[in-house]
């Protein structure tokens, strides 16, 4: 007797192989890597001319309320001296091959394989500058031989004891009271920063600011509560809240001491015209051609961070990622 199923010659399904039957692939290619870069993509862009960029800072002197002398005789006032600042262009790049064979056959979610890989790398190294930019990465000037230069980073240059805090030996906890005294800092500085760019867990302890001491409507006909908080109306100015996966965040989970020992969560308050990417050289394509049986090419640019005014902005480091 036949076994209930049993279809005898059709049964051709995957425990026989698939031989016969046409595959269900999707004509898709799903890829959920972030690539976002917020900070890149608002900053100011201007021109390098070589690979060591440069700028002058100056101040004024110091305010005073003394009066001048009716009939006094001339002599020369206390001036200041423009200081010079620098970073050096770091190149990023990303080389690509694909074989000829690959590039015939039928694909599924792209027609070619290796103009799919060129926008592919354009968005990892975009990605990566955006990355480098918030990292505490060791510049270098790349004078020693097979040495790649590395730019300052924002870490790097916002650093002084006037435009810098670590809010503990320990990762401590942010408060709305941290939050006012940067702004407050950056202020007394001479910078009105309106950009507050902040890491995944830091944005949702900036939202719990308010939560507790403001009321928050909710509307019956959208079943929408609103506990985010992307602009705050501070005593210095509106702050725009950005999100930013690359701002470096640590891993504690607990405010105990003992296991606040990353201490590497960081949170930046910036001024944006004060904060631009310099070009020496804008990522772009080029192709190498034919290396044996495949194509080659690479996505190459130079550029560095150009930080005008370091004490305009401010950073807390040692946050910690912990919320209330």
């Amino acid at each position: 007797m036949a076994t209930v199923g049993d279809v005898g010659v059709y049964h051709y399904g995957l425990e026989h192989g698939d031989l016969v039957n046409k595959e269900d692939l999707l004509d898709l290619i799903v890829n959920i890597s972030p690539w976002d870069t917020p900070f890149v993509a608002q900053a100011p862009k201007v021109r390098a001319s070589a690979v060591r960029h440069d700028w002058l800072n100056d101040t004024l002197v110091a305010a005073s309320t003394a009066g001048a002398i009716e009939g006094d005789d001339w002599s020369l006032s206390t001036i200041s001296t423009p200081t010079r600042s620098s970073n050096y262009c770091m190149i990023l790049r990303k080389d690509i091959a694909v074989t000829e064979t690959q590039r015939a056959v039928n694909s599924a979610g792209f027609r070619d394989a290796y103009a799919y890989e060129v926008a592919k790398g354009m968005r990892e190294v975009a990605r990566n500058l955006e990355k480098i930019i918030f990292s505490n990465a060791t510049s270098s000037t790349g004078a020693t031989a097979n040495t790649a230069r590395v730019m300052k980073t924002l870490q790097t240059l916002i650093n002084s004891a006037s435009n810098a805090t670590a809010l503990g030996a320990s990762a401590t906890l942010l408060t709305e009271t941290l939050f006012n005294d940067a702004l407050e800092n950056a202020y007394t500085n001479g910078g009105n920063p309106e950009l507050c760019f902040a890491s995944p867990a830091v944005k949702r302890t900036i939202s719990q600011f308010t939560s507790n001491s403001q009321t928050r409507n909710v509307s019956a006909a959208e079943k929408k509560l609103i506990n985010a908080v992307d602009l705050y109306d501070s005593d210095y100015g509106l702050v725009q809240i950005i999100l930013d996966r690359w701002v470096p965040q640590s891993t504690n989970t607990s405010t105990a001491t003992a296991s606040a020992g990353d201490t590497s969560g960081n949170l930046f308050f910036l001024e944006r015209a004060k904060n631009r990417v310099a070009w020496l050289r804008p990522f772009q394509h080029s192709l190498v051609g034919k290396r044996g049986d495949s194509v080659a090419g690479l996505i190459v640019g130079e550029m560095t961070l150009e930080c005008l005014a370091a004490d305009s902005n401010y950073r807390y480091s040692a946050v910690n990622n912990k919320r209330t």
